[in-house]
């Protein structure tokens, strides 16, 4: 009959609401790229979750298909208790029965009238003519059945293809209700996925930035440390060279002061001496005056006085002269002594410093040096460290992968089975005719599969 083949929907194997081709290509691009734990276990939670809602939804498809097949059921004999065209039908075959019966009595009439004509009894014109019009009838009753049945035939045609139209209608329904709930699924899976893309980029991008932070704040505090040190040292530099400065202008003030207390000293003792002198020549001055007095006494001794006292005062310049140049060769001898040993102090300081400054300066290049030694290490530790944690985390991320590609290997086949098996439970009933050598092969079939 037209219209009772089953409409077949075709099935796309799928993955928690996406196609397997969409899990490949996901699982291609996180071997390209840095799986988080935290958002492993995330994921692995939001799995769980979809596995036990996708149970929950498979649950709640039987359950509605189970009320509804009830239903259906219910619907079916309460439509069969009041139905109009079963008691349509029931009339009918009433009527049929009936018909039947006067099908039997006419030909009971036949009998009778073959009988009659057998027996040779005459017929009137009368007879004939009730015989024909029978006749008529009888053709007329036979159009009309076959009528009957046609239209019966046509209505239990047009029953069945309304029912299978409706059922077609439903199945459609249902096919469109499911693809729609697994459109929102998958809408509702893409949207968890994209968060969670999302949310593991934004902390990538967070501890980025915090990492750099870091590392921008520990290379502003090396920098400013080093600058530190530099304006520390330049300052020093700067403190000593300023303190040698004025610690050698301090010493030639000093013996300025000196020299000059000398020559105060010196021109003391050269005023005394002069005034010694003076008083000398004073006093001679008295003694010529008192023998100038005595001139008329000593006239004798006037020429000698003269020659005493010429004598005299060139022996004092003479004398006079001596003092300041000793006085100035002392002076000089005292400078000249005095600045050499002023220019070996400040030649031995200036040793002294150079000497500290090079001992200060090996000491810093051995402390840059075994910094930088200790910065490499620490370096180096802190590399070897996170190479370390790197490879457990890819080693973790590769067991957690082959977990998951087991799970995923699991879940295909369990799908597989049960797609099967909803196909098998949306097949015809009626099952096709077999051999005893089909059913047994099957059977072992099933047996071998048990079996492994």
């Amino acid at each position: 009959m037209v219209g009772l083949a089953k409409r077949k929907v075709k099935h796309t194997p799928v993955y928690f609401g996406h196609p397997f081709q969409f899990w490949k290509t996901r699982q291609r691009c996180d071997l390209n790229t840095v799986i988080d734990i935290e958002d492993m276990k995330k994921l692995s939670d939001v799995v769980e979750y979809d596995n036990m809602h996708l149970q929950m939804q498979k649950l709640k498809l039987l359950l509605e298909q189970e009320e509804e097949c009830l239903l259906q059921e219910l619907m079916m004999k309460q439509s069969m208790a009041v139905c109009g065209y079963c008691q349509e039908r029931e009339r009918n075959v009433q009527k049929y029965d009936e018909e039947i019966k006067k099908e039997q009595m006419i030909e009971c009439k036949k009998a009778l009238e073959r009988e009659k004509i057998a027996k040779g009894m005459q017929c009137t014109k009368l007879d004939e003519i009730q015989l024909r019009a029978m006749q008529k009838l009888q053709m007329e009753e036979k159009k009309y059945k076959e009528k009957k049945e046609e239209e019966m035939e046509n209505m239990w045609h047009q029953i069945l293809l309304d029912n299978v139209r409706k059922k077609e209608e439903r199945e459609i329904r249902e096919a469109d209700r499911l693809r729609q709930e697994m459109l929102e699924r998958r809408k509702a899976y893409d949207e968890q996925i994209a968060s969670a893309k999302k949310e593991r980029q934004e902390t990538f991008k967070n501890e980025r930035d915090e990492e750099n932070k870091r590392l921008e704040k520990m290379k502003l505090k090396i920098e400013q440390e080093y600058y530190e040190a530099i304006k520390h040292k330049r300052e020093q530099q700067m403190a000593n060279r300023l303190n040698f400065i004025k610690g050698h202008e301090m010493k030639l003030s000093r013996l300025k002061n000196e020299k000059n207390q000398e020559r105060e000293i010196d021109a003391n003792y050269i005023s005394v001496a002069e005034e010694a002198l003076r008083k000398e020549r004073q006093r001679k001055r008295n003694k010529i005056r008192a023998l100038k007095q005595e001139e008329s006494v000593f006239v004798d001794h006037y020429h000698l006085e003269r020659k005493m006292a010429a004598d005299l005062e060139n022996e004092t310049n003479n004398i006079i002269r001596e003092c300041k140049t000793n006085a100035e060769k002392e002076n000089d001898e005292r400078t000249i002594q005095e600045e050499i040993v002023k220019k070996m102090k400040a030649l031995q300081n200036y040793k002294q410093y150079l000497d500290e400054l090079k001992r200060q300066n090996n000491k810093e290049r051995i402390e840059r040096k075994e910094q930088m030694e200790r910065v490499k290490k620490t370096a180096y530790l802190e590399l070897q460290r996170r190479l370390n944690s790197a490879n457990e985390e890819l080693k973790k991320q590769i067991e957690y992968r082959n977990m998951l590609t087991n799970q995923i290997k699991n879940n295909q086949k369990i799908l597989e089975t049960e797609l099967n098996n909803v196909e098998c439970k949306q097949r015809p009933f009626t099952k096709k005719a077999i051999t005893f050598k089909e059913a047994m092969r099957d059977k072992i079939n099933i047996r071998l599969d048990g079996e492994r």
